[in-house]
């Protein structure tokens, strides 16, 4: 119930915004992994349009149609980010699985960029799935530190520096002071 509450009430401008950070997120992991929008997976003939409008518009609808479940801990564009990963592996997987559908010749692909492909999108795959697993592990270990909880729980909405200052309500110097501190406990945990 406070899933939907929290979804209601996301404004307009709201969604728009998360949408638009999504898109750019989506079109420069395209772009960066070096895929294309002509051909491969990405292609308009194997997305039925745009795709980085199509996986957006996928992404924005499972998680309102209950697919996904918005962690009440992340912003709406970390959530559709997440939602991304998931969706774009296992558009690439299944674009292979199906041997590389016919508007691609296979002469025109190469077959080391298919295994470049799977392994992107097992890494997506694995950071979607991973992302919460270890926010969930660093927050066992930092148990006894109020500060330290309080520094990945604003990291977990928001990752840069300045988001994470601005959730604390403290400035960028403390933060990276509390970074480092959790970093140090962290390796100190691990080590034993």
């Amino acid at each position: 119930m406070e899933e939907w509450q929290r979804l209601a009430a996301t404004t307009p401008l709201e969604r728009k915004r998360a949408l638009g950070q999504l898109k750019r997120w989506v079109h420069f992991q395209i772009i960066r992994r070096k895929f294309s929008l002509e051909e491969g997976p990405f292609s308009c003939a194997a997305m039925g349009g745009y795709a980085v409008d199509v996986i957006s518009d996928e992404c924005l609808e499972a998680l309102f149609c209950g697919e996904w479940h918005w962690k009440p801990t992340w912003k709406l564009s970390t959530m559709l980010i997440n939602i991304a990963k998931s969706k774009m592996s296992h558009i690439v997987e299944k674009y292979h699985e199906q041997g590389n559908p016919k508007f691609v010749s296979l002469s025109d692909y190469d077959e080391n960029r298919i295994a470049i492909e799977k392994e992107i999108a097992a890494q997506w795959k694995w950071e979607a799935e991973m992302r919460e697993n270890g926010y969930n592990i660093a927050r066992k270990e930092v148990a006894k530190y109020p500060e330290l909880l309080a520094y990945l729980d604003a990291m977990f909405m928001d990752d840069s520096y300045i988001g994470i200052a601005e959730a604390m309500g403290t400035d960028i110097e403390t933060t990276l002071k509390l970074e480092k501190k959790l970093l140090k406990l962290l390796a100190k945990q691990h080590a034993k």
